[in-house]
């Protein structure tokens, strides 16, 4: 009996498969030149639609953490920055950084890798299926403070807690002196209530966390909370800015 006459691009239409209507006739050909049997042709087909799927949903999830530049955990010189092993941060990089609710704070003088390493920790929280949000703290903190003067606080605040990771960058002198502890504070309260995790960088040594948000007592709160589940590193060394620059330039320099 002849097979039935199906419309198979509508079909793949349907069922929303367009990286297997874009390769079929290509696969087809192969399939036929190469002898592939119709269990290989398939699975072939269906390993590229969903190579096609995870590698989109990778490019949004990405666009929508914000982050100013992408860095991956691979492109890290842990031989440069030797003040840290790349197995310190183990317990970030699989899905339990997620799952378990682990935080992180990064410190260190200017130029030490601490936004590359906490984009590549949230990068590849995105990469285990998870999705991430990368904020500057002032941007984090004038936004919530604005939201308090419009009475819509809590929305706002919500938009910081939903994402499984939240990056906290550049945690330094912050102007908004009035209620910059208790904004931020509200954010990670909730976010450790949920154990969902927060890297924080930052310039400052975590004692001066008090001055830096105008509010002693607030910053040794927060900073509790934080790292009941978490872990600070300090990063030294020498900045990267220097790192191709002739060392006999430097003399008299502060790195």
């Amino acid at each position: 009996m002849a097979p039935p006459d199906i419309d198979l691009p509508a079909l793949l239409k349907r069922l929303h498969l367009p990286t297997v209507a874009r390769l079929l006739a290509d696969y087809e050909a192969r399939a036929a030149k190469e002898g592939w049997s119709h269990r290989d042709f398939i699975a072939l087909l269906m390993a590229e639609e969903v190579a096609n799927r995870t590698n989109t949903r990778l490019q949004k999830v990405v666009r929508s953490a914000r982050f100013p530049y992408c860095k991956t955990i691979e492109e890290f010189d842990f031989v440069f920055q030797s003040t840290l092993r790349r197995q310190q941060l183990g317990p970030y990089l699989g899905p339990e950084f997620v799952t378990e609710g682990r935080n992180l704070v990064l410190s260190g003088k200017p130029g030490r890798g601490k936004t590359h390493l906490a984009i590549a920790l949230a990068y590849r929280a995105i990469q285990n299926g998870f999705d991430a949000r990368f904020v500057t703290a002032g941007d984090l903190i004038d936004d919530l403070h604005a939201a308090a003067l419009e009475g819509s606080l809590r929305e706002a605040t919500a938009a910081y807690v939903q994402p499984h990771v939240l990056v906290i960058d550049e945690v330094g002198y912050l102007q908004c002196a009035t209620d910059a502890a208790n904004v931020l504070y509200g954010v990670v309260d909730q976010r450790c209530l949920k154990r969902r995790p927060i890297v924080f960088t930052t310039n400052n040594a975590l004692k001066q966390w008090g001055e830096v948000l105008h509010d002693h007592e607030l910053a040794e709160a927060l900073l509790d909370r934080v790292l009941e589940r978490g872990e600070h590193i300090r990063l030294a060394g020498t900045s990267w800015r220097t790192k191709a620059v002739d060392p006999k330039t430097l003399d008299g320099q502060d790195p």
